[in-house]
């Protein structure tokens, strides 16, 4: 999968992620709490990545499957958070139907195939995991509130520190996705990914068979906002869930 290795599978991501560390002691909490599931629940968290918010999820007391399709994050997982761990394909989940009762998609992780149908089932394969009754967590990046920050310098290179990493932000042709690209000490990377919005992810939801519980404007669990930050969705598997055509 090329569209994966530009970024994910580059020791490098680690540098330009290293924030993200940071960012978990917070993150994890606040997202496995909206996930809002009882004690000795099963979840996977898809995609993992090195298992930074694994911790967050096995403190609110769930039994953990992490999966990514990065065989490089999952080798720092092993090494950081030991735990149950599957190298997978969102598209074909290696998982029996209705296994799970939650599924955690943390980070902006929905979006990176090129084709909506792919995305939908990326959805599809959520909904077909979980138990009726399951929880899905989704969280996005808020589209109003990236095209606010994207507009001053989209197309312009930025120099983001003093190591000389440099990136650079565009919107593709049709306005759906955001292309980034990253430089630093003569490594390229890549970054592709659909930014939806809010109707468009509602019903992808919709048509993946699940039911829009909530909706959250941020990591604090408040109502959603067009221009919130964060979008958050929880959905739910209904007790009468067909599998979509």
């Amino acid at each position: 999968m090329e569209w994966f290795a530009y970024d994910f599978d580059h020791p490098a991501y680690f540098d330009h992620y290293r924030d993200k560390e940071g960012d978990a002691f917070y993150e994890g909490p606040a997202l496995a709490t909206l996930l809002a599931l009882g004690r000795g629940s099963s979840v996977l968290d898809l995609p993992c990545g090195w298992g930074r918010l694994r911790p967050a999820l096995v403190a609110q007391g769930y039994r953990v499957i992490g999966g990514d399709l990065s065989a490089l994050n999952l080798q720092r997982h092993r090494i950081e958070h030991p735990g149950a761990l599957v190298r997978l394909d969102f598209r074909a989940l290696p998982f029996r139907a209705a296994q799970v009762d939650g599924v955690f998609c943390a980070f902006t992780s929905w979006g990176y195939f090129a084709a909506e149908e792919e995305n939908l089932l990326q959805i599809q394969e959520f909904a077909r995991v979980l138990r009726p009754g399951g929880t899905l967590l989704l969280d996005l990046c808020g589209r109003d509130s990236l095209e606010r920050g994207v507009a001053s310098t989209e197309g312009r290179w930025v120099d983001l520190d003093d190591l000389g990493y440099r990136e650079r932000v565009r919107w593709s042709p049709d306005g759906k996705r955001i292309w980034t690209e990253r430089k630093q000490g003569g490594i390229a990377f890549r970054h592709d990914i659909w930014i939806p919005t809010d109707q468009e992810v509602r019903d992808f939801i919709a048509a993946s068979g699940l039911e829009l519980e909530a909706a959250f404007g941020g990591l604090h669990g408040g109502p959603w906002t067009p221009d919130a930050e964060r979008w958050i969705y929880r959905a739910i598997k209904p007790r009468s869930f067909a599998s979509p055509e």
